[in-house]
């Protein structure tokens, strides 16, 4: 199950990064569309602050939506929300983050297709100094899951898990809209590859 968590209130950037436009659609819009694209399996997505206006945005979407009431605590309360929604299909995780932009549907499908071949370990996106999501969390880790808290995602368990992760180079993994920088990188970049297309 592909679960798209975007629950945080996008501090560091000083705008909900939910509602940004990137080439042409609203970010969260767009990466539950390409979430679905990929068609790995259902599609859920973990609201958490401004949630109704967010819900908003992909009401015509046919994407499960939960909301995160302890949003604030920060990605562990989301990645427990994800978890649980998973679990109650019986059913893995895959973990997408609403900002990572250049993440497409087929690098979903290919981390999944790779997953697929040792479904009893987890699967990471790594790039240069990045490993995180798109990420593959199975079923017996969810335990090690819950029991997070705070703003720590889950690469500590990761890291000290019997199984090591198998890891799936992914550049556009790296990418996230975490800062203005962040989000005039991602304008440009967008703005270069629409004038290289004319």
């Amino acid at each position: 199950m592909v679960v798209v968590l975007a629950a945080g209130a996008s501090v560091r950037l000083g705008e909900a990064k939910q509602m940004v436009h990137i080439g042409g659609e609203p970010l969260l819009r767009r990466t539950c569309r390409r979430a679905l694209a990929a068609d790995v399996g259902p599609v859920a997505v973990v609201l958490g602050g401004d949630a109704v206006r967010h819900r908003r945005l992909i009401d015509d979407l046919p994407v499960h939506v939960a909301v995160n009431d302890e949003w604030q605590e920060g990605i562990a309360a989301s990645l427990r929300h994800a978890v649980g929604i998973a679990a109650a299909r019986d059913a893995a995780s895959l973990i997408v983050l609403c900002d990572q932009y250049r993440v497409t549907s087929r690098d979903i499908r290919r981390l999944h297709r790779s997953w697929r071949r040792e479904p009893s370990r987890p699967c990471v996106s790594i790039s240069a100094g990045y490993a995180g999501p798109p990420a593959i969390f199975p079923l017996d880790m969810y335990d090690a899951i819950r029991g997070l808290r705070g703003d720590i995602g889950a690469r500590a368990l990761l890291d000290r898990g019997t199984q090591p992760p198998v890891a799936i180079a992914n550049p556009r993994a790296a990418y996230d809209l975490d800062s203005q920088d962040d989000l005039r990188r991602a304008l440009s970049a967008r703005r270069g590859a629409s004038t290289m297309a004319r």
